[in-house]
């Protein structure tokens, strides 16, 4: 192995490290409750290691949810659906994403302190934009289950497929967050607990696409 080549690997090996590191601080305190001085004290780095890694404490988070994204990506791709009807697929694909986020929280957190920056605040960097089309996949394969849904009759006709694509982001985006943020007031003030909540976000995405009102 070359120098070049070995440099390299390390490189991407203290790289994979890093977000390792971030990841298990992230579950342990959030995104907000994560420092980079606790990631270099974790990874036993300086933290002017850690920025030839990653630009800043964004740049990293952004790292953690395209990483997500991928395996999210990876999932919905190893699941046969070729004999589902258009409805059946959407319905699966979403079943999947809420159980892929319920499995692996860290990824959501750093969806949801993405979602919570502003405009202002979104810097196109490498991992943004490779999480940006990595999501666009994922919601193509969604929006391709909707059309055939429509051609076959599965789905209600006169439907946009864009904004169902929206209305589906907010459904699993509000669900986890739910979940995630207020599972035990639900649960103390209506006794609802995140398998009858997620299973009624499905009914109702169903009744939506089945008759829309």
């Amino acid at each position: 192995m070359g120098i070049v080549e070995r440099k390299s690997r390390e490189k991407d090996q203290r790289r994979t490290a890093i977000l390792e590191a971030a990841k298990i601080l992230i579950a342990k305190h959030g995104v907000e409750g994560m420092s980079m001085n606790q990631l270099a004290e974790s990874t036993e780095l300086n933290k002017a290691t850690l920025y030839l890694y990653f630009n800043d404490k964004d740049d990293l988070v952004d790292a953690v949810s395209y990483e997500g994204l991928v395996r999210l990506e990876k999932e919905h791709q190893e699941t046969d659906r070729q004999i589902l009807s258009g409805f059946e697929k959407v319905l699966d694909l979403v079943r999947l994403t809420f159980a892929f986020y319920k499995r692996y929280p860290v990824y959501f957190f750093a969806l949801n302190h993405q979602e919570r920056r502003k405009e202002t605040e979104r810097l196109d960097t490498p991992f943004a934009a490779k999480g940006n089309e990595t999501a666009s996949r994922i919601f193509e394969k969604i929006a391709e289950g909707v059309r055939q849904g429509i051609e076959e009759g599965s789905i209600r006709t006169g439907i946009d497929v864009n904004v169902v694509l929206v209305l589906l982001y907010a459904q699993i985006y509000g669900v986890m967050h739910t979940i995630y943020a207020k599972e035990d007031i639900y649960q103390d003030l209506f006794h609802l607990d995140s398998v009858t909540i997620e299973r009624s976000a499905l009914e109702i995405i169903a009744y939506y696409l089945k008759t829309g009102h």
